[in-house]
């Protein structure tokens, strides 16, 4: 996916070609250089509304407005316009500042709700001054065109209205770019929020793009842990959920480390042991979450009783009586599904694309060469696998409170972990302390991350590979801990709207267990 900074040098490069063209329709041209001026000046998060817009914003948006009026009067000098297919160019710039809209407005709902943690990140007067700068630099490269278009022109008014808009789109480069030194350029690397909907991995994917799937899957995982933490979602992550993408989790963990001790085998010692040592971390990662899956054990969730203990098969005297029932068929959170494909990929990165989990048996792993040509070296393939720690730690900060939306339908069959009450039935309501116990696995996960994303940060500093993605996610990860403190620590009300019906209280299903009468 492209980010913005991508998105903003794709346009300067469509300008500067622009600028290089010779066009011989000027009217054509001047008419699509207005339409990227007011493409420029529409809201691309300039004056959001959250944040007063600058005077360095203000000045920038009023030139825009100048050089378009003066382009409106060349317009109207020249004569109409004809088909120029040579200034699409300026086309494609427009399309360039449409998407930087697009990437920006995707991280909030319709009614401006936020839909991931990057969008408190727009919210910042650095972050205008971010996209202030590069609107300013995409002036000048539009003054550029102005200026070009004003050579050949036998028009002498149409002559003085282009060095009109070049000095108005000047003015507004310099005041623009002169204005936002405290611009963030950690908000470059944003891109376009996806919803999280699992798409599965293919055997005939390419070993090469599975980088840019897997950072994919990590978008949709962290937007899944922004709705967690914040009550975004009416699908409700279950026990069998948390489980289950504690799990996919951990096998990501040892898939990463073991593909890093292959690329290791490559490279000269110096290089090869900060691979090792990041294939460490990852392991510890990975035991950090096995044991978080380890807590439910022996713990259902009534709700979605997918992972369970062993039931034993009822008697003759309850099948007589027909009171066999099926346990219910409850599709799986799609983070859950998510982790898995991501884990996949990663298998795909170390055995092939046509590797799967269920396989009877485990391939030979692909040469070290091999991955690092897909990944482009030792600094590409660490940046592409901080992915992995880096929403990891939203998904385990997010956790407790799955587990606190969770925890009304928890039954377990062992006596000591069993609230008081209910005599005679094997599953009965968790204790409160064993809340805790599902809860502190989490905790320790988060260090454990850190520690996985900051060893591959390492490795790419090495390589002279950069992140700029790592200084967003820390902006992130500073606003989800934020509101992860206030969340924790308030009891939350169920809302209910005017025209819907108040929940009822479900009732509990409980297994009843019959003694057999012993034969002789």
């Amino acid at each position: 996916m492209a980010t913005l900074d991508e998105l903003f040098d794709t346009a300067g490069d469509r300008l500067r070609t622009a600028a290089a063209t010779s066009s011989p329709d000027r009217a054509a041209a001047a008419g699509h250089l207005d339409r990227f001026l007011s493409t420029l000046a529409e809201p691309l998060g300039l004056g959001d509304g959250e944040v007063t817009q600058s005077s360095v914003t203000g000045d920038l948006v009023f030139h825009l407005g100048r050089a378009s009026d003066a382009l409106q009067s060349v317009r109207r000098l020249l004569p109409a316009p004809a088909v120029d297919p040579a200034q699409s160019h300026l086309l494609d710039a427009s399309a360039a500042v449409d998407a930087v809209r697009d990437v920006i407005q995707s991280h909030r709902g319709p009614d401006r709700t936020p839909l991931s943690a990057y969008a408190y990140a727009l919210t910042t007067g650095p972050a205008h001054h971010y996209l202030t700068r590069r609107c300013a630099e995409l002036a000048w490269g539009a003054a550029q065109v102005a200026s070009s278009l004003a050579q050949d022109t036998q028009d002498p008014s149409a002559v003085a209205a282009f060095a009109d808009v070049h000095r108005f789109l000047s003015q507004a480069s310099v005041f623009g770019r002169d204005g936002t030194r405290d611009a963030d350029a950690a908000i470059g690397a944003l891109s376009l929020t996806l919803p999280v909907y699992p798409v599965q991995a293919d055997s005939a994917d390419r070993t090469q793009d599975v980088p840019a799937h897997l950072a994919e899957d990590c978008d949709r995982l962290s937007r899944a842990a922004f709705e967690t933490l914040h009550h975004r979602s009416d699908h409700h992550m279950s026990g069998s959920d948390l489980q289950q993408l504690a799990r996919w989790t951990a096998m990501q963990r040892l898939l990463a480390g073991r593909v890093l001790l292959r690329a290791a085998e490559e490279l000269p010692d110096d290089a090869a042991a900060g691979l090792r040592q990041s294939a460490v971390a990852l392991r510890e990662s990975a035991q950090a979450w096995q044991k978080s899956a380890t807590a439910w054990h022996r713990i259902v969730d009534i709700a979605d009783p997918r992972s369970h203990p062993k039931l034993p098969a009822p008697s003759y005297e309850i099948v007589r009586r027909g009171e066999v029932v099926r346990l219910p068929q409850v599709l799986p959170h799609p983070s859950s599904v998510i982790a898995r494909t991501a884990a996949v990929r990663v298998g795909q990165l170390l055995y092939g694309a046509e590797w799967r989990p269920e396989a009877a048996t485990r391939p030979d792993p692909r040469n070290g060469a091999e991955i690092l040509a897909d990944t482009r070296g030792p600094g590409t393939l660490a940046a592409a696998l901080y992915r992995l720690p880096a929403t990891g730690w939203q998904l385990a900060l997010a956790a407790p409170q799955a587990v606190s939306q969770a925890r009304g339908g928890l039954v377990t069959d062992v006596f000591e972990q069993q609230a008081p009450g209910l005599k005679n039935h094997r599953f009965r309501p968790i204790a409160p302390q064993q809340v805790e116990t599902l809860v502190a696995p989490y905790k320790a996960i988060l260090p454990a991350e850190q520690a996985s994303a900051a060893s591959l940060l390492d490795i790419a500093d090495q390589a002279g590979t950069p992140v700029p993605r790592a200084l967003l996610d820390a902006a992130a990860h500073r606003g989800l801990a934020t509101a992860a403190a206030q969340d924790w620590t308030k009891p939350r009300k169920t809302a209910v709207r005017p025209n819907q019906p108040r929940l009822r209280p479900q009732p509990q299903v409980q297994v009843q267990v019959r003694q057999r009468r012993r034969s002789l």
